[in-house]
């Protein structure tokens, strides 16, 4: 009452329709009525239906209730506690009077509708569509003589509509209701979770036939008994919002008033749509599921995902509704996707409360209505009637149900509450394509092509038997002949890699559009700063002597004297200083940075930019040498002019602080770069009130100053603390998670979850992005005994069995602190879900100077045993080569290469040849493009290349007539000049039969040198000669060294007897 009338004082009365007062009428309660707007208030109010109820609401914050006897005891413990300072100022109950059939009672409801308004007509808002079908009940109840009486002229009031002045008010939640429509979305999550996903996966690998309505009253009595998800909710406290709706094999009707059919369920698109109630407050969440789906079909899905996407940043406090619309429209005509906007549904949500669809806060074109904090919303967007054309069905297997489809739609409807930093998704169940896609024909599909293939090879061979063509057969085919399965499969591969290697260049290309526009002018370097030692004269140091060196820890400066006079030097400008061993006087050199020779990596970056800056016209001092004549004197040879020494400093001393300066101006600068890239982390919010997850005996890597750090893991609200034995602290923010990884103990000797960061934080003194936690299940380093143990010793067996259940204990351990921090994360508002490595996808690799397991997650490339860590976010990957890929090595390298053309790519070595396949099948279902090549590339110079190539991705040259290789296709082993390249190779002499040439060839010309040499008559080509000596020169050249050494015919003689026997041999 008090939101009510609150509202009616705040909001402009157009909203209300100029109503004086508020007559809510509920007339007789039956089951089709619970969406009713005056069931809904009687429930937002009451927590109960009343039926046959008048409650009348006055301006002047007077309420009364008209009822029966009992609902008026219900009602009378709230007469006289209106609150002092609301809106209700009080409560006055009419019981029912049979005598007189409520004239009385309804003559002073009148009386105080009509308030002071000096008689004239009163506006009385109503809930005009059941006003207006309501018949009133039977005759004589509340409900009839009261609408009777305001229908009645004589009355002199005006009906007018109330209902969305009553619906703005009530869609704003407090914290209570946000709490029960959490729950309530929670439990429709979780029906669809753990409900409907097994049973259609189900229905799917054992081809089951159930029709969609059979499947539908499945799902509504796990809704209606979550027991039977092993939910412990009390079945009195939930219901199903409406009768689950489930659909395929066309015909999709994404209304709300659609019905599941009697029709078999199709596993082509399968949309199911359903919703749970929780204590009367309604969820919605709809999902598409995609079985063998073509392209096309998966990419129009994505487009729905960045759809919904946008229709999300919309929905910010403060826009009108109308805005999420318009928003839809703007994302489809900006992705050139103009002809979907007709596929769009008239409204892409609607309010959800008590009443499950408010039509006064529908999400479409017209409504007016403004976001604010506390509302709660079904988002459903989708695309209906989208045709299937046969081109595109023909690249589906023949066995797929998606092949019958001609017009199919998609729909996604999640519920979003509205909270001042944007909206909270509370449908959490996954939407993207990996989520909701199925494959079950592919690989029959594979089988069936290879088979053709084969039939088709075994007709050609028995055609060629039976009619010679006369054609030279071979070898190499006839040897491919057995292994043609892969050789199909890598080529489908390849295929699919070219497709592939296109479409990212054209994202890439819009990336870096994106990306430059919004940089604009930020990419400016920094400019150097001016040295300021001291402001003026006076600010020196009072004890500066004229000849003296002295070194001014506090402002960073050295003070030299020339010509007798103190000048000052800054630390930043001193390249080093040097004290040589002193003899009869004593050195001191001190070198400076200059322009005109290399400053070197250790020069600061200011100082690097003022001498780059002031080298054109400026002139330096290289060095500078200070003499003195007492090797224990730091002043200069002037030094005899003073008779006092009491103030000089000795020379080592001076050196020492010199020296000393300079490394701690190194160290700040080193510091102050590790620091630059830092992002200010938030403030830990501890858990309060709550038991608070938490991991105890944990190591952490990297550790505080190199040494072992142990503590304790906690999960707090936003985010995690460490705390080790010593006290030391780290927190690592929720928001600063980039990917969490858990990685459970099976061939490894420890336990652990990870943690990539999106910014690097301060670990000790160092910059750490990695940060991971584990407990050992056996000692890294284990005493053997020396002796034997055969494999029946019982105390070995005790051991291992106690280590098999430590090693479960530990990762059902971690496995549930894992899932209590996604718990503790999701209920503050934060995304972070942990990823599990594919051990099946595993490859032995050197990415850090030693051989480890590397493997895959969903989002990384990881080796988190071995330190240091190797984590590789796929999401930055633009490409990756495959480095000496020959038939002759045993193992190859990957290079991965960053989207960030400033930054060197990473590399893996050594990778055994047999696990190529796999991690090239692994890219490509990860849709990375990669390319091979037999050498090893200089990646410092190409990356340089690229990184100033604006047409990189491009296919012209600037021109844009002259084709080239766009994006990385100029690392392929093979492409357009296959035919050049096997010539080149012919030419070289790297054929597979160039060998043969080749030694028929170098046999023909020892003959020929044989020959020459019996005759003693060589003479050299000078041909050859000018080009270098080949082999047959080189030979004859140490057989007349010979013939010199020995000086002796017999000699000779030998040479020549024992090369017959040589060339027998090679031949």
């Amino acid at each position: 009452m008090f939101l009510i009338l609150s509202h009616r004082k705040i909001i402009s009365e157009s909203t209300w329709n100029g109503a004086y007062c508020i007559s809510i009428n509920k007339g007789s309660s039956d089951d089709d009525s619970r969406y009713l707007k005056s069931t809904v208030i009687h429930h937002y109010l009451f927590g109960y239906e009343l039926p046959d109820t008048v409650i009348l609401l006055t301006k002047d914050g007077q309420c009364i209730v008209l009822a029966a006897k009992r609902k008026c005891e219900f009602l009378e413990p709230a007469v006289g506690e209106a609150p002092e300072n609301g809106s209700v100022k009080s409560l006055k109950l009419l019981t029912r009077n049979k005598g007189d059939e409520n004239a009385e009672n309804i003559e002073e409801m009148l009386k105080e509708a009509r308030g002071e308004s000096n008689g004239e007509d009163v506006k009385i808002g109503v809930i005009m569509k059941e006003f207006k079908s309501n018949d009133g009940g039977k005759e004589g109840s509340n409900i009839s003589g009261w609408e009777k009486k305001l229908k009645d002229s004589s009355s002199k009031t005006e009906i007018v509509d109330a209902t969305g002045g009553i619906s703005v008010v009530m869609a704003v939640k407090d914290k209570e209701e946000l709490d029960l429509l959490k729950k309530s979305s929670v439990l429709s999550n979780k029906v669809l979770k753990h409900g409907f996903v097994p049973r259609i996966e189900d229905v799917i690998d054992n081809s089951t036939k159930v029709t969609h309505e059979k499947l539908a009253a499945e799902i509504e009595e796990i809704i209606e008994d979550p027991s039977k998800i092993n939910l412990n909710v009390p079945k009195e406290a939930v219901d199903s919002c409406y009768f689950p709706i489930i659909q395929s094999g066309g015909g999709y009707d994404f209304k709300v008033s659609a019905q599941s059919n009697e029709e078999n369920v199709k596993f082509d698109v399968i949309t199911v749509s359903l919703g749970a109630r929780y204590h009367m407050y309604c969820s919605n969440v709809v999902r598409t599921f995609l079985v063998d789906a073509p392209k096309q079909v998966s990419q129009m899905y994505d487009t729905l995902l960045g759809l919904h996407e946008a229709c999300l940043k919309a929905m910010v406090p403060g826009k009108p509704l109308k805005f999420v619309y318009a928003a839809a429209v703007k994302y489809l005509r900006d992705e050139g996707k103009e002809n979907l906007v007709s596929s769009l549904p008239k409204t892409l949500g609607f309010g959800v409360g008590i009443d499950f669809r408010d039509t006064n806060l529908l999400l479409n074109t017209k409504n007016t209505v403004t976001f604010r904090p506390g509302m709660v919303f079904s988002l459903a967007v989708s695309f209906a009637g989208l045709k299937l054309g046969e081109k595109v069905k023909a690249s589906v297997n023949s066995k797929s149900a998606i092949k019958d489809l001609s017009e199919y739609g998609l729909m996604i409807a999640d519920m979003v509450a509205i909270t001042d930093k944007g909206t909270d998704v509370m449908t959490k169940f996954g939407k993207g394509v990996t989520d909701i896609s199925y494959t079950i024909n592919d690989d029959e599909e594979d089988e069936e092509s290879s088979d053709d293939d084969r039939k088709l090879a075994k007709k050609i061979a028995k055609q060629e038997e039976a009619e010679p063509t006369g054609g030279r057969r071979s070898g190499r085919l006839a040897a491919n002949a057995s292994t043609g399965q892969e050789t199909e499969g890598a080529a489908e591969r390849e295929r699919k890699q070219i497709d592939l290697m296109a479409r990212k260049n054209e994202e890439r290309l819009r990336e870096l559009a994106r990306s430059s526009k919004r940089k604009g002018g930020d990419g400016k370097s920094k400019k150097a700063e001016e040295l300021e030692a001291y402001r003026n004269t006076k600010s020196l140091p009072d004890s500066v002597l004229p000849n003296q060196v002295k070194v001014d820890m506090a402002n960073q400066t050295v003070i030299l004297p020339i010509c007798g006079n103190p000048v000052p030097f800054h630390i930043s400008t001193i390249k080093n200083v040097v004290l040589p061993d002193p003899d009869s006087a004593a050195y001191l050199r001190i070198n400076f940075y200059t322009a005109g020779m290399a400053v070197g990596k250790d020069c600061p970056e200011n100082t690097a930019k003022l001498v780059q800056k002031y080298a054109p016209y400026a002139t330096f001092i290289r060095e500078m040498t200070f003499r003195s004549l007492d090797s224990h004197s730091l002043t200069t040879s002037f030094v005899s002019a003073f008779s006092d020494f009491r103030h000089l400093m000795n020379l080592g001393q001076a050196f020492r602080q010199i020296s000393e300066l300079r490394k701690r101006a190194r160290m700040k600068e080193l510091q102050d770069q590790e620091e630059a890239n830092l992002v200010k982390q938030d403030k830990l919010v501890r858990t309060k009130n709550e038991r608070v997850p938490r991991l105890a005996d944990l190591t952490m890597r990297p550790v505080f100053a190199g040494r072992k750090t142990q503590g304790n893991l906690e999960a707090h609200s936003n985010g995690l603390r460490f705390i080790s034995t010593r006290g030391e602290i780290v927190d690592v923010m929720y928001t600063n998670i980039k990917h969490a990884i858990f990685q459970p103990c099976e061939s490894e000797i420890m336990v652990l979850v990870h943690f990539h960061l999106r910014n690097p934080i301060m670990v000790g003194k160092k910059k750490q992005q990695d940060i991971q936690f584990f407990t050992e299940v056996v000692d890294a380093s284990q005493a053997v005994d020396a002796g034997r143990r055969s494999m029946y010793d019982p105390d070995e067996m005790d051991d291992e069995q106690r280590e098999r259940q430590l090693r479960k204990r530990l990762n059902e351990a971690f496995k549930d602190f894992c899932r209590k921090v996604e718990s503790v994360a999701r209920k503050n508002g934060y995304s972070l879900e942990f990823d599990i490595p594919y051990r099946d996808l595993g490859f032995m690799g050197n990415p850090n100077k030693e051989m480890v397991s590397i493997q895959p997650t969903l989002n990384c490339l990881c080796n988190l045993t071995e330190t240091p860590f190797f984590v590789v976010d796929l999401s930055l990957v633009d490409h990756v080569h495959f480095e000496r890929v020959t038939f002759m090595s045993k193992a190859f390298d990957m290079v991965l290469i960053n989207k960030d053309f400033t930054k060197q790519p990473w590399k893996v070595d050594m990778i055994p040849n047999e696990d190529k396949d796999s991690i090239q099948e692994w890219l490509t279902d990860m849709e990375i493009s990669y390319t091979e090549g037999p050498m090893n590339l200089n990646w410092k110079q190409i990356m340089s290349t690229v990184e100033g190539d604006d047409r990189f991705y491009m296919d012209t040259e600037e021109d844009e007539v002259t084709p080239k290789e766009a994006g990385w296709e100029f690392l392929r082993m093979f492409g357009k000049d296959d035919d050049a390249d096997e010539e080149s190779e012919e030419e070289s002499g790297y054929s597979e039969n160039s060998g043969q040439e080749e030694s028929s060839e170098e046999e023909s010309e020892e003959d020929k040198f044989d020959s020459e040499e019996d005759e003693d008559d060589y003479d050299g080509d000078e041909d050859l000669e000018e080009e270098g000596m080949d082999w047959d020169d080189m030979e004859r050249e140490a057989a007349a060294d010979d013939r010199r050494k020995k000086r002796d015919g017999d000699d000779n003689g030998d040479v020549r007897a024992s090369r017959p026997k040589r060339k027998q041999r090679r031949r």
